[in-house]
């Protein structure tokens, strides 16, 4: 086909652009053109609907919207290949105006993504058995979102960033010389910008899901983003005052070349099988080829690190205040990130080995009581490749932000004189150990019934005491981008430099702590509700709340299956004020419906991703029904309101009696506003350095 000869025609194309360099800027545009060709016309097969295809077949339908099934370009191993592929020979079109090793580097980079292009080609043609089996397979139910044009290609674009500056990066530290720092500034802060925002977006993306329900439990792929960013975040941190033979000479491209192989490794993650996790691609096409790129990468920074060790370095810097407290963001980003190393690899060890954990699922026994003897060997088999043990995680992570949140507050805090910010810390420090010992403002947010409740209490001395940090943090950082103590010809230093650092340090550091109480203080409260009784009477939630629920109305949909919609009214005090509206849906792929699962299994679907997977992916329903939550959105607190998917009975019907699931996660608004805060003041920083440079 003419399109299979173009993959490997883009493939010479970038080979001979590597071997040839008097013509590598004609050869780079002519892989990059037949690059954007080729995507274009995976595009236009799977807008059209052409089955014929196998990856249409495999990821489209013809009822999707069509921004989905452009989406579903990245929705598959071999388009994420044609993907990445483009992405990577536009950027080596940018790095080859560089001197030096900027261009090659970005050549070597690119050519794995585009061998694993040829071998695993997204224009294979469908088989007759594929036909046999289905007119088409359609995408999956999690991604028919709109999050799945958004959340994908930003990571993507992230890792992309992330890559560009690494030949640079092992020039500097052999050799001392290139424009490793000129290009970490250009592309690593959009890097941040847009790795912030990808992960942003897959939080609410989670948020709302039928099989996550959380912003955050550690899934394998989310700690594994949480790594890169934590790496990106430490450099980023002295970028400003690297020196080629000075500050920073080893460390900040050395780390540099670690983000990019943890990024490569990200992606590996994402394609190993061997840890539970809900986002994984079908199949395993492409892990040795991101193996090798990793370790690759890995194994070139730590030659280079060798190597760099052959140049002397300028006489060292005397040690500030300040650099001192560089230092200590950039290590105590790099041991959060290790945090997450390490429980990915005990994880990853673990499963490999098949030795259990420790503890067992909260609710296993439950489960074994009301399953069948083969899905309780499915649930055993899979307590074997649990997901990273989310309560380590918090225990490790909580010390080292307070250590962090401390010293950050002491470097932002606007107040001459280092005995007087020394005294101002020290208070700091005495007001969070007094937070945690008498006070325990958290309290107010804990009953007792979360799903993370069982290790909370181990946890929530820690979190008083980060409490106290983050206050005096995020007042020092919002003190230092307010325009205090700016002498007269500093205003352009206070807008372009000041404001934006303080805006985006108080916005994260906020993000990480209301993200901590979410998951950590967190509760669950259960309903007995007979249908068709309770139908449009007001069910009591809380003291203040109720819910009323209507009968469901059902809807056929050709590619999704059944869907039954079930509208939700959320109610305020005595009057029964309308508080909020929704719907809660759930899909079938099948009629009639599937029949009651029990109100316990109903439960642990309702409360843990993992469960709801791993069951329904062992019995014979599986694929069978997709269930969202109803959420309203409040100043001090979220609610989700689940509803089992099973055949509610019809008005008139015998009554039957369901579990409802009330989820309560404190501090919602406060986690997305940080966000929001550090996002705008990010985006605002990146531009203005891109027009500094220019």
């Amino acid at each position: 086909m003419i399109e299979t000869a173009a993959v490997f025609l883009s493939l010479v194309l970038l080979v001979a652009a590597l071997l040839l360099p008097r013509h590598r800027r004609h050869l780079l545009w002519g892989c990059f053109l037949l690059l954007a060709l080729l995507t274009m016309s995976l595009g236009r097969h799977l807008l059209q609907d052409d089955f014929y295809y196998a990856y249409v077949w495999l990821y489209s339908a013809p009822d999707l919207d069509p921004y989905l099934k452009l989406a579903s370009l990245w929705g598959g191993e071999q388009g994420t290949l044609l993907f990445f592929s483009l992405l990577m020979s536009g950027l080596c079109l940018l790095l080859d105006r560089y001197p030096g090793w900027s261009g090659p580097a970005a050549i070597l980079l690119a050519l794995p993504f585009v061998i694993g292009l040829a071998i695993w080609s997204p224009f294979e043609m469908t088989t007759a058995a594929q036909f046999a089996h289905a007119p088409w397979q359609g995408m999956n139910a999690h991604l028919t979102k709109f999050w799945m044009a958004i959340h994908p290609p930003l990571i993507f674009m992230t890792y992309l960033l992330l890559l560009a500056p690494a030949g640079a990066a092992a020039e500097m530290l052999i050799t001392g010389r290139g424009p490793w720092k000129e290009i970490a500034l250009r592309y690593s802060r959009w890097a941040w910008v847009i790795l912030t925002a990808g992960m942003v977006s897959g939080m609410w993306w989670a948020y709302e899901d039928y099989f996550y329900g959380q912003i955050w439990h550690w899934d394998p792929v989310q700690t594994a983003s949480f790594v890169v960013w934590c790496f990106l975040t430490a450099y980023l941190h002295g970028l400003r005052g690297y020196h080629a033979g000075g500050a920073h000479a080893r460390s900040l491209p050395f780390l540099c070349l670690l983000t990019a192989a943890s990024a490569i490794g990200s992606m590996l993650v994402t394609r190993n099988g061997e840890l539970v996790s809900s986002h994984r691609y079908l199949g395993q096409t492409s892990v040795l080829l991101l193996a090798i790129i990793s370790g690759t990468l890995l194994l070139g920074a730590c030659v280079a690190l060798f190597l760099s060790f052959r140049r002397r370095l300028d006489s060292p810097l005397r040690m500030s205040e300040g650099r001192l407290m560089i230092q200590v963001a950039i290590w105590g980003f790099v041991m959060i990130g290790a945090v997450g190393c390490y429980f990915l690899a005990e994880a990853y060890l673990r499963a490999l080995m098949q030795l259990p954990k420790d503890k067992p699922p909260v609710f296993f026994a439950l489960i074994a009581n009301v399953s069948s003897s083969d899905l309780v060997h499915l649930l055993k088999e899979g307590a074997r490749r649990w997901t990273v043990d989310n309560f380590g995680v918090n225990q490790v992570l909580i010390p080292v932000i307070y250590i962090v949140a401390i010293f950050g507050g002491h470097r932002f805090l606007p107040v001459s004189g280092f005995r007087r910010r020394l005294m101002i810390s020290g208070l700091a420090i005495g007001i969070s150990f007094l937070l945690a010992e008498y006070i325990q403002p958290l309290e107010a947010f804990y009953d007792g019934t979360g799903v993370t409740s069982g290790a909370t209490r181990r946890n929530f001395y820690l979190l008083d005491l980060l409490l106290g940090a983050v206050g005096y943090f995020t007042i020092a950082s919002l003190l230092y981008a307010l325009p205090i103590g700016v002498s007269r010809g500093k205003e352009k230093a206070w807008y372009s430099y000041l404001a934006p650092v303080g805006l985006i340090h108080s916005g994260v550091m906020l993000a990480l702590f209301a993200g901590l109480c979410a998951t950590i203080l967190d509760s669950n409260i259960i309903r007995k509700v007979t249908f068709p009784a309770a139908y449009n009477s007001p069910i009591g939630i809380s003291d203040h709340l109720s819910i009323q629920i209507s009968p469901p109305v059902e809807h056929f949909a050709a590619a999704s299956g059944f869907r039954e919609e079930t509208e939700i009214r959320l109610l305020l005090g005595g009057r029964n004020r309308l508080v909020a509206r929704g719907q809660t849906l759930y899909q079938d792929s099948r009629k009639p419906l599937m029949s009651d699962i029990g109100p316990i299994r109903q439960y642990c679907e309702a409360v843990d991703y993992r469960f709801a997977r791993l069951s329904r992916a062992g019995a014979q329903d599986r694929k069978s029904h997709m269930l969202n939550p109803f959420i309203y959105r409040g100043i001090f607190y979220d609610l989700q309101l689940w509803l089992p998917a099973v055949s509610y009975p019809a008005p008139g019907d015998a009554e039957q009696q369901y579990n409802i699931v009330i989820k309560k996660f404190p501090l919602m608004s406060l986690l997305w506003s940080g966000l929001v805060l550090s996002l705008l003041a990010g985006l605002y920083y990146a531009i203005f350095a891109r027009r500094k440079s220019r």
